[in-house]
C-alpha cells in the first residue's frame, strides 16, 4: 500500500503523516516546492520506526544528533526556499554511521573525502541556494558518482545507466541540478528505472507506474526550463 500528498502546508503536515502511520505506512520520500511539502508514504521501505522534524532551520543539528543517540538514521530530507527543512529519521536502515554537510556550494571536496572513508551519499536537499548532503556508512553501494549540471544531465544519466548505475539521490537549486548515481552491492532482480520531468506534481503518472511495479525512488523540485 502506498500514497502520496503534495502541496502540503506546514500546519497540515502532521495530520497527513499521522493518517499514513495509522494505515501502517512510513515516509519513504519527501520534497518541497514553493515552501510546501510533498510526501510519499508506503508499507515497504523496511523501516521499523520513524521520527521527523519540521524545523525553521535547514537541517537542525541538535535534533539530528539527539536522534542519532537513539539509533535513528536520516532516511529522507527536504529543504524549502524559506530555509526551513523536513528531516525524516528511521530505525531499521542498514546504516552504521552518518555524517552530513550544509554548504553554500555543492560540497564536492567533502563528498570525495567521505567516499575515501567508506561513506556514500544517501540523501540530499537544498534550501534556496544552500546544499545539504547526508552520507552514510554501510549504504549498500559498491560505487557512486555525481552528475552536477545547469540542466538535467540526460546524456550522463543514460551513460551511467548502461554501466549499471542507478539514481539514488537528487536535489536542485534554481541554477544547478545534482544527481547521485550508485552501483548497488547486490544486483537487484528487476533493474528498471525511469525519470520524469514535469511542470507539476506527476500524480497520474505515479499511479500508472505503481500498477507496473515502479515506485518513486527520489523526488526533487528544480526550475522549469522551457
Amino acid at each position: 500500500m502506498l500514497w502520496y500528498h503534495y502541496n502540503v502546508a506546514d500546519a497540515r503536515l502532521a495530520q497527513h503523516v499521522e493518517r499514513g502511520i495509522a494505515d501502517g505506512l512510513l515516509i519513504s520520500c519527501v520534497a518541497s516546492c514553493s515552501n510546501l511539502w510533498a510526501l510519499i508514504m508506503d508499507a515497504g521501505p523496511g523501516f521499523t520506526s520513524q521520527v521527523y522534524e519540521l524545523s525553521p532551520f535547514f537541517l537542525h543539528k541538535e535534533w539530528i544528533m539527539e536522534q542519532w543517540e537513539k539509533n535513528y538514521y536520516i532516511s529522507s530530507i527536504a529543504g524549502a526556499n524559506n530555509g526551513s527543512s523536513l528531516v525524516v529519521m528511521s530505525k531499521g536502515t542498514q546504516y552504521t554511521q552518518q555524517s552530513y554537510k550544509v554548504s553554500d556550494s555543492f560540497p564536492f571536496k567533502w563528498i570525495n573525502k567521505k567516499w575515501r572513508e567508506g561513506f556514500h551519499v544517501t540523501s540530499m536537499a537544498t534550501a534556496g541556494s544552500c546544499w545539504g548532503v547526508v552520507m552514510s556508512r554501510n549504504a549498500g553501494f559498491s560505487d557512486q558518482v555525481v552528475e552536477l549540471d545547469f540542466l538535467y544531465p540526460s546524456e550522463g544519466i543514460h551513460r551511467r545507466w548502461d554501466s549499471g548505475y542507478r539514481i539514488t539521490s537528487t536535489a536542485a537549486t534554481w541554477d544547478q541540478a545534482a544527481l547521485i548515481l550508485s552501483v548497488p552491492r547486490r544486483k537487484p532482480g528487476d533493474e528498471t528505472q525511469e525519470t520524469l520531468r514535469t511542470s507539476q506534481f506527476p500524480s497520474t503518472h505515479v499511479k500508472e507506474k505503481w500498477q507496473k511495479n515502479l515506485y518513486v525512488a527520489c523526488l526533487c523540485y528544480g526550475r522549469t526550463v522551457s
